[in-house]
């Protein structure tokens, strides 16, 4: 009896220590910015509810506490940290030989040993250490009996640069308090360290200014045209205000919220620069005060792009008054020593007719308004630099002639930075092409029709911060590089992330690591981590880079020849003819090929066996016009040469963008014939036109479609009305269908009358339209 209740004990013991045996999840090496040495040992470290992390002082103790903090939400504990003497699993070590925002950090199997020369040092190490935790740290559910394991690893990091900055543009769309601290925590992270908070634009004044309560009263808010389906883009065609509508979109900070914000930053090592736009991109100002314009008003916060008639004034007295008074309250608000004045994309058309602006030109010896705006700019920098501050500007401040002390960002390529650099000021690089993370980083017809342009992840992560054409004394005024994001196609969170993530990983380790040390095969891989990391969040993020892009041409037999590449290096691709979803079964992609009947092509990546990219997906028609004869009665912009298929018959498709060379371009209406090379029996006609109306490219208002059986008489067949959808203004591209009856034809006649004048209100109004269309599918 003894014997099996002991026994039965023993078995109990064991069920017991099963239960409550703990889970080890264990990280990998996968830290971005890519730290300058790393060196990889065997084993791991276990963090659990009985590690003690040994501080020094306040300050360490603040930082670790805020950092190991993090594990009540996903463990349910939080190991102990410890001020002064004693024995510590985990140690900070206060070594002033190590350079500012450097540190080093020793994983053993045994303890964790973080040395720095101050707090920002200590600060990175933990980032560092976080990205070394397993990707279910990250999750927002709590994960119980989880001991938490980073691999042995010794990191001796410090940055190549100072300035490594972020800009969000709050004024196209405002985003909430707690959103802006999720920004810096973003940022923290993967060690930015300067936020460029861009507080005030045509759309939206954000910051209470308590001399001037119009500014948040009126300037904050505007009448709600925004949508939010991502496959419109309509930022240039938005009605204006009229008289009478209500204005309820927008919000702001006030002075206590801006308080709060920036101490939450000091606290993760991020200064705040914040950004007031002058003399331009100014119509939120004036629409609050008008005396401060050229007109007088009435003027209406922007709804959506503007391009004129938005300025203020500097031809009056009345406007410095306002602009110094701003000034003497933002510098009290934001201690760090930048302040940016914006200066870009400045519409001079009402100085050149507003007698106080030529006044003001006579009476100060000025040669035109470009140096009337660099007096302006300069009157502002002597008001900063009274407060303490240095001035910061857009690359347009070089116009007219450079403040004397003024920062400049170069935006517009890289030009306007080298020649601020070589006359020895500061500069910040950001120019679009890089760093601009509201342009399209993909396919135009595999991303969300979000931006304009492009910024691919490559080019962000391979840009050279310090141009070859620079000295090496000129490249020190070389500061760093910014990534920024305007929104005006970023109207909630999900959208944020998506143009943020990952390129904002190239801009920091562009700006951390040595250029020496970048490696892009080696930058990729490490994202996939860290993608594991956003899914755990719940985060939206962009796998550009890794999805397949569909490359197409038509050639002369009347197929396609297809080729498919990925971003990202070294990837697997498969992908189907069926329509059918590709998996590891599929047809692998080893080189080209050519398909010569109407197709669906799906394609995806893979790397391991796993799949790493987003379906790219494209439809392929193969139709009955192909090669025929095209005879123009219009004004077409490039026509091919008589020998050539031509490119409204050849099978090329245009993707949503202007200057795609397979849109043809129809000056006025279009009528054009289209001759079979034998009779042919038809059914149906499709034709895509691109709707791009800030540059004239609208939709025609309708098209007429006409067949012949002997090529001179011709009957009609049918019809499309789309009046509506011709004169909404907008960013995309828009298929029109029109289906009859069969009829045997030896040719047709396509008739599209074009939109002119351009209508009022529009951006282009009073001109003609162009039209483009791409292929004309007959079927």
């Amino acid at each position: 009896m003894k014997k099996k209740l002991i026994l039965g004990f023993i078995g109990a013991l064991i069920i017991i220590s099963c239960t409550n045996k703990k889970q080890l999840q264990l990280g990998e090496i996968a830290i971005t910015p890519l730290p300058a040495e790393l060196i990889a040992g065997e084993g791991h470290f276990e963090i659990n509810e009985n590690t003690i992390i040994l501080v020094e002082n306040k300050e360490q103790l603040e930082i670790a506490s805020t950092f190991f903090n993090q594990f009540k939400n996903v463990s349910g504990w939080i190991p102990e940290v410890k001020l002064g003497e004693g024995e510590g699993d985990i140690v900070f070590s206060t070594d002033s030989s190590i350079e500012e925002e450097a540190y080093q950090l020793y994983i053993n199997k045994t303890d964790i040993q973080i040395k720095a020369a101050s707090g920002v040092g200590f600060f990175y190490a933990l980032q560092s250490l976080k990205q070394l935790l397993p990707a279910s740290f990250y999750s927002q559910k709590e994960q119980n009996n989880v001991v938490w394991g980073v691999p042995v690893v010794t990191i001796k990091d410090k940055p190549a640069f100072k300035w490594r900055g972020h800009m969000l543009d709050v004024s196209r769309h405002f985003f909430s308090k707690e959103q802006i601290k999720d920004v810096i925590d973003y940022m923290s992270e993967i060690k930015l360290n300067r936020f460029h908070w861009h507080l005030s634009d045509d759309q939206g004044w954000r910051l209470e200014i308590k001399k001037y309560p119009k500014l948040t009263e009126v300037g904050a808010w505007r009448v709600d045209y925004n949508i939010t389906d991502e496959s419109i883009s309509n930022w240039w065609g938005r009605p204006v205000q009229k008289e009478g509508e209500k204005a309820t979109y927008g919000g702001f900070y006030t002075q206590e919220d801006i308080k709060e914000i920036v101490a939450y930053a000091k606290e993760r090592f991020v200064e705040i620069i914040p950004e007031l736009d002058m003399p331009g991109h100014s119509l939120a100002t004036i629409a609050s005060y008008p005396e401060i314009s050229c007109t007088g008003g009435p003027f209406y916060v922007a709804t959506g792009g503007v391009m004129k008639n938005n300025t203020l004034c500097p031809g009056k007295e009345v406007t410095f008054e306002f602009v110094e008074h701003v000034l003497e309250e933002v510098t009290d608000l934001f201690p760090f020593e930048y302040v940016h004045i914006g200066g870009d994309e400045c519409n001079k058309e009402s100085w050149k007719i507003d007698p106080d602006c030529q006044q003001r030109i006579k009476d100060e010896n000025l040669a035109d308004e470009k140096e009337l705006q660099s007096y302006f700019v300069k009157r502002v920098e002597k008001m900063i630099n009274a407060r303490g501050k240095k001035m910061i500007g857009w690359d347009e401040i070089l116009e007219g002639g450079l403040a004397p002390n003024a920062t400049v960002m170069s935006w517009r390529g890289e030009k306007g930075g080298i020649a601020a650099a070589r006359e020895g000021h500061d500069v910040i690089m950001t120019p679009s092409k890089y760093c601009y993370l509201d342009l399209k980083q993909g396919d135009d017809d595999l991303e969300p029709n979000l931006g304009y342009s492009y910024s691919f992840l490559k080019d962000t992560y391979t840009y050279k911060i310090i141009s070859d054409s620079l000295t090496q004394a000129q490249g020190k005024h070389v500061l760093g590089i910014q990534g920024n994001l305007w929104t005006e196609s970023i109207s909630d969170w999900g959208k944020l992330t998506y143009m943020t993530f990952p390129r904002l990983y190239a801009i920091a380790e562009n700006g951390w690591t040595q250029e020496k040390s970048k490696n892009w095969e080696s930058f990729t891989t490490r994202l996939l981590n860290q993608f594991k990391r956003f899914d755990a969040q719940g985060v939206r993020y962009a796998t550009s880079a890794f999805n397949v892009k569909i490359n197409h041409s038509g050639n002369e037999e009347g197929a396609i020849d297809i080729s498919l590449q990925s971003e990202a290096e070294g990837l697997d691709i498969y992908y189907t003819l069926d329509g059918s979803e590709p998996s590891l079964s599929s047809n692998k992609y080893e080189e080209a090929f050519s398909i010569d009947a109407t197709t669906t092509l799906k394609t995806t990546s893979f790397l391991n066996g796993k799949q790493v990219g987003n379906i790219s997906k494209k439809h392929f028609p193969i139709h009955k016009a192909f090669g025929a004869k095209v005879i123009y009665h219009s004004d077409a912009a490039n026509p091919k040469g008589t020998d050539e298929i031509d490119k409204l018959v050849d099978l090329n498709y245009g993707k949503l963008h202007r200057w795609d060379s397979n849109w043809q371009t129809i000056k006025g209406d279009l009528e054009v014939d289209i001759i079979f090379p034998q009779p042919t029996e038809i059914e149906k006609l499709m034709m895509t036109s691109l709707r791009f109306t800030i540059g004239s490219v609208y939709l025609p208002e309708h098209i007429e479609v006409f067949g012949s059986q002997d090529g001179k008489t011709y009957t009609k067949l049918g019809k499309i009305n789309q009046t509506k959808a011709s004169h909404t203004q907008g960013r995309n591209k828009v298929k029109s269908e029109i289906s009859f009856d069969k009829i045997l034809v030896k040719s047709i006649k396509i008739k599209a009358k074009s939109v002119n004048p351009i209508p009022e209100g529009h951006h282009q109004a009073g001109n003609a339209s162009r039209i483009l269309v791409d292929e004309v599918v007959i079927y």
